[in-house]
């Protein structure tokens, strides 16, 4: 008792406790808040094919999962990491109703990204060997507000994420001290990673030329021994081929065939659907190259945008100092060895999706695990503006009101608009963005407005049609009393409401803002983050 006495007295433990408790308490009384997305019951569906095949193969029980056959399955190709264990996790607690099954899949979602936000801060705290500027990104962490609101709904991209930065982890242990155990611990980070989306795959890829790199650019002497990064990558590769089929099923009765297979067919991904981008519709294929850099510059916050560009900039000059003295080696130290593989985790996925012309949809989601990598070098770019304001006090007073401001911004803004925190956009699309950009892509929406809906209209039972198919999904998400006063229908004629999240195409995007068809009547209610309308809830007829 008194050892831990002691420890609570020094700041450099008790403040980043007290915060990451703080941040958990907010996400357990938060999470009931989301609705449900789009893609959740599908997701669901994965891990109960993959249980059922886990259970013929194994005999774990006499209960039957699911009826449908995992390589006959029409999505077999997809990870199960997280689906899997979910699909264990809702049987073993009997959950029998559609909203406990789904809301201890939102904790859950939470629960990993929170423990990936203690692995970042540690990740920092190496780095930067002092605990302050470790929390400065853990805060960046919190007040991200599209990955504040994805982290309790979204069960693809942000486990994706979580594992993406427990894998950056091991990957630095590995690299810096190689050996048996740091290679034992990044194979299984690797494993999880590729069993959870097979784009993880960038990983060992990544890990394997930060080795390479090390001995082309690395400065001599700083190297670990070669024999050591012999051992550590000859146990890494085959403990991290073990672990990727552990963590796959689909994988199981021919891991190289079905894994050359799932690559294939996962890297030429067809998408049928359409983006709307800067006022345009376009289709997958169609897509500009400059999609993904337009999301990220408009839906991360400014400030940390500047901060990262300044990170990487401040790199700059160590290599070219290095290379007018005649030499390649542009890292020294864990340090440089740490921020130049953090430029690579950003650079590589963006550019890669660039010119391989891959199909991206729904904004930035699919780069969503580069973003740990963005705030690392945004801490960084602070503390070089912090360093050489060292005897500029006006300036090092103009970076911490940025800072505050920004902070304070972001926090008012998350609070106003929960829990619709992921349609935030930055000043660089400021004002309504209906029309613009894919909005609340997700559907989750629907569920304040069916609670909104409830409220304005006292009927026993109100008849709503809808626009997208997460109203049906929102709508089982109910509360059972509330859900008992709705009837849905897709046809508007027999409703009395009509609500839309805007996920149209261009006919009935038309209709939306010319207040047309399904939308000329009364608009009785409508949900906006910041400036931007997400949700509308139309009148049909007279009551």
């Amino acid at each position: 008792m008194e050892k831990w006495q002691q420890l609570w007295k020094v700041p450099g433990y008790r403040w980043p406790v007290l915060f990451f408790a703080a941040y958990l308490g907010l996400g357990l009384a938060l999470y009931g808040d989301y609705g449900m997305s789009w893609d959740e019951a599908l997701q669901r569906q994965h891990g109960f094919v993959s249980a059922e095949y886990v259970n013929q193969q194994f005999h774990l029980t006499d209960k039957q999962y699911d009826w449908r056959q995992l390589h006959e399955y029409m999505y077999r190709y997809h990870g199960v990491w997280f689906t899997l264990p979910m699909a264990w996790l809702e049987e073993a607690w009997d959950l029998t109703s559609f909203r406990q099954q789904f809301r201890m899949r939102h904790l859950a979602v939470f629960l990993l990204y929170w423990g990936a936000g203690v692995v970042f801060f540690r990740i920092l705290l190496r780095r930067f060997a002092n605990w302050r500027w470790a929390l400065l990104g853990a805060a960046f962490w919190v007040l991200s507000p599209r990955f504040f609101a994805h982290s309790f709904f979204n069960p693809k991209d942000l486990p994706f994420l979580s594992l993406f930065v427990i894998s950056t982890w091991t990957l630095f242990r590995l690299w810096l001290r190689p050996g048996i155990g740091t290679a034992l611990l990044h194979a299984l980070a690797c494993g999880m990673l590729i069993g959870m989306r097979i784009i993880g795959v960038l990983m060992p890829v990544m890990t394997v030329f930060l080795f390479a790199a090390d001995v082309l650019v690395g400065k001599s002497g700083a190297r670990p021994l070669w024999w050591k990064r012999i051992i550590g990558l000859g146990v890494f590769g085959p403990m991290a081929y073990w672990a990727i089929v552990v963590f796959w099923p689909f994988l199981w009765p021919d891991p190289q065939l079905q894994f050359l297979e799932a690559f294939e067919i996962m890297s030429q991904y067809g998408w049928g659907g359409k983006v709307l981008f800067q006022g345009q519709f376009y289709a997958g294929p169609e897509i500009p190259w400059y999609y993904i850099p337009v999301w990220i510059g408009i839906s991360t916050p400014l400030l940390y945008l500047l901060l990262s560009f300044t990170g990487v900039l401040s790199l700059l000059p160590r290599a070219w100092q290095h290379l007018r003295q005649g030499s390649i080696g542009i890292w020294a130290t864990a340090a440089d060895r740490k921020d130049w593989a953090n430029v690579g985790l950003v650079l590589a996925p963006v550019l890669a999706i660039i010119v391989l012309e891959s199909v991206v949809y729904d904004g930035w989601r699919h780069l969503f695990f580069v973003y740990p990598s963005l705030l690392y070098l945004a801490v960084l770019g602070t503390k070089v503006v912090w360093d050489w304001a060292s005897s500029r006090a006006w300036w090092r007073r103009g970076l911490l009101a940025g800072l505050s401001l920004q902070g304070g911004y972001l926090l008012i803004w998350m609070a106003v608009n929960h829990p619709h925190q992921n349609v935030f956009f930055n000043a660089l699309a400021w004002g309504n963005q209906l029309g613009q950009y894919d909005l609340d892509y997700w559907g989750n929406s629907y569920k304040q407005g069916f609670e909104a809906l409830a409220k304005l209209d006292g009927a026993p039972i109100i008849k709503v049609a809808y626009q997208s198919y997460p109203a049906t999904l929102n709508y089982e998400y109910l509360h059972p009393e509330l859900r008992a006063r709705f009837e849905l229908t897709e046809d508007p004629a027999q409703a009395d409401y009509f609500l839309s999240d805007y996920r149209v195409w261009r006919l009935g995007l038309n209709q939306a803002l010319n207040r047309e068809g399904p939308y000329s009547g009364e608009e009785v209610h409508a949900i906006y983050a910041g400036a931007t309308k997400i949700l509308g809830i139309y009148r049909l007829r007279k009551n």
